[in-house]
């Protein structure tokens, strides 16, 4: 059985305008170093580290920032659209019968209510809440409870490709999301697709 799991935000939502708009809010939050919103934007080609480590945050604040930043999106999430073709590719997936999952950072409220908003297919599973670096979990437990024996995860970043090693995965980068796609070509993915219907060619 084929199973394709999916990351939301950079790859089904398209949330990545709204950056700059959830950083001001974490800022007025957390005391964070004021960036411009063009600053914000060339963090794309950092990784998650550096980033940290320019935003001058601590490792030991992610968790909260991760909790605070759900509730902003929560709060925006009538703001957030799909990228074009992500329905279609989701669509066409389910017709063909593969098992589609979704696990993310982001809430499976959130997901879920977006989902719904925009009349997307639903998935077998949503794991939600996803820790920053704790997506490998998810992944392996998805993986092991629909018994697939062909799975991919379709994600924006690296530390999505980084929580395909080592584990029987393959990882489908996305160039329409939040990294960089020399950063993410850096990383070596499985493969790598610059629009939504490619996906479907990998997969088959």
């Amino acid at each position: 059985m084929k199973l394709i799991i999916f990351d939301f935000d950079g790859t089904i939502a398209d949330s990545t305008h709204l950056t700059f708009q959830i950083y001001e809010k974490l800022s007025e939050s957390f005391g964070l170093k004021a960036f411009t919103e063009t600053e914000i934007i060339e963090l794309k080609a950092l990784t998650m580290h550096e980033r940290l480590k320019k935003h001058q945050i601590s490792i030991f604040q992610v968790p909260r920032l991760a909790r605070k930043t759900r509730k902003i999106v929560s709060e925006l999430m009538t703001e957030i659209k799909p990228f074009d073709g992500m329905k279609d590719v989701m669509e066409t997936l389910t017709h063909k019968g593969y098992e589609i999952g979704i696990v993310s950072s982001n809430s499976k409220k959130n997901i879920t209510k977006f989902l719904n908003h925009y009349g997307f297919p639903h998935p077998k599973l949503i794991y939600g809440k996803a820790s920053f670096f704790g997506k490998r979990k998810h992944l392996k437990r998805m993986h092991r409870k629909l018994k697939s024996n062909d799975t991919y995860y379709v994600g924006d970043e690296i530390r999505d490709i980084l929580a395909c090693e080592s584990i029987e995965i393959k990882m489908i980068a996305v160039t329409w999301g939040f990294d960089d796609e020399a950063l993410l070509k850096e990383t070596n993915p499985s493969y790598i697709a610059r629009k939504p219907e490619e996906i479907i060619k990998i997969v088959g």
